[in-house]
């Protein structure tokens, strides 16, 4: 094998690690984001369906803005979330090319070959895996922003029942987008474990080649086959 390819591509594997905790963990503070911004779309919802009755309305459609304030920032940072997760994504995507490029220059060798095109096969599945996680994150993004758009204080009631509306639409979807994210993180997660396993192993095998073999001679032996 050659041995600073091989390196190299271990220490990409170990970037590619990296940046899916740290989307991992961005994915957690989305759901999160989206389970406290449905809490208060029930809050608005409530106060929507009050304000139809003539003593309570003046009440219930400031009520109603509050929350939907509360809401149009919860989208926002949602949106930055996003954008957070889509930088992480980008990472691991580059970090996953480099493992490639790096393996793509090792050659298999005769006692480390079945490992070697092991790590190269769940490097593919990776790579197949981290390409549906791109669209997703972009949808929390789209979805988040339409819901911020949608979450606009208004003293026609009309209008507030179809904001509170489109607002709990786009919201719901965003936390669907959040829950499939977050079982595509926890599968190349579980991929990029092993395929780091074996490029450590083989990474090893490289820097710490096995001596070779001498024959020893016994004493009082001659050199001299007869």
């Amino acid at each position: 094998m050659n041995k600073q390819g091989m390196l190299a591509a271990a220490e990409a594997v170990l970037d590619v690690e990296r940046a899916l905790r740290l989307a991992a963990e961005t994915v957690d503070e989305l759901g999160d984001v989206a389970a406290s911004s449905l809490r208060v779309l029930d809050e608005a919802a409530v106060d929507s369906f009050y304000a139809h009755q003539e003593e309570r309305r003046s009440l219930c459609l400031r009520s109603a803005g509050e929350h939907l304030e509360r809401l149009r920032n919860r989208s926002g940072l949602m949106n930055e979330l996003g954008e957070d997760l889509t930088r992480h994504l980008t990472t691991a995507r580059n970090a996953i090319e480099q493992v490639v490029c790096e393996l793509g220059r090792t050659t298999d060798a005769n006692d480390h070959g079945t490992e070697l095109q092991a790590l190269r096969t769940q490097i593919d599945v990776l790579a197949e895996v981290m390409a549906l996680a791109r669209p997703v994150a972009d949808q929390i993004i789209r979805h988040a922003q339409h819901a911020a758009e949608s979450a606009c204080a208004t003293d026609a009631l009309m209008l507030l029942d179809s904001r509170v509306h489109d607002t709990g639409k786009e919201m719901n979807r965003a936390d669907e987008d959040v829950s499939m994210m977050r079982s595509v993180i926890e599968h190349v997660q579980l991929s990029a474990h092993t395929s780091s396993a074996l490029a450590g192993s083989l990474s090893y095998a490289a820097s710490h080649p096995p001596k070779p073999v001498t024959e020893t001679q016994r004493p009082g032996q001659s050199g001299i086959a007869i």
